[in-house]
């Protein structure tokens, strides 16, 4: 069986990241020997790769701390947003029980600040589904 570019190129992640096997790691670089050209851009990427772990720049010694202090403070808007949103949806339905049954006391006297009460709870959704998303790429 004769070994190709593609096969190589298949084998690159795992060989630039030294996860590939002993006889794996031969293969490819007995490969790169026998072509020069493909083993300069392999060099590249491995370069690149490289320094796409490094940061790009240095982290202030105040980083963690102000990592701590952002998360906490998405955790807390969280809170508030869901207090917010879930206020402002119920609360229009308030009711009353009487001798006709059930009354609905905002929506019967007061249609329009019920639907504004609405608006503003879609508003309170959309901002605790914004933070959550934000908290889910920092990996909470």
């Amino acid at each position: 069986m004769k070994v190709t570019r593609d096969v190589i190129t298949d084998l690159l992640p795992a060989y630039i990241t030294n996860e590939a096997s002993s006889d794996t790691r031969a293969l490819v670089d007995e490969f790169l020997r026998q072509d020069p050209e493909f083993a300069g851009m392999v060099q590249e990427k491995k370069s690149e790769e490289l320094l796409g772990m490094l940061p790009a720049t240095p982290l202030g010694k105040d980083h963690e701390r102000e990592t701590l202090m952002r998360t906490r403070n998405l955790l807390r808007w969280r809170s508030h947003w869901f207090a917010l949103a879930l206020l402002f949806t119920v609360f229009p339905l308030s009711c009353s029980f009487n001798s006709h049954g059930l009354t609905w006391i905002m929506l019967r006297d007061a249609p329009q600040f019920a639907g504004t009460c609405w608006v503003i709870a879609v508003v309170c959704w959309l901002q605790l589904l914004k933070t959550k998303r934000k908290l889910r790429s920092s990996g909470i």
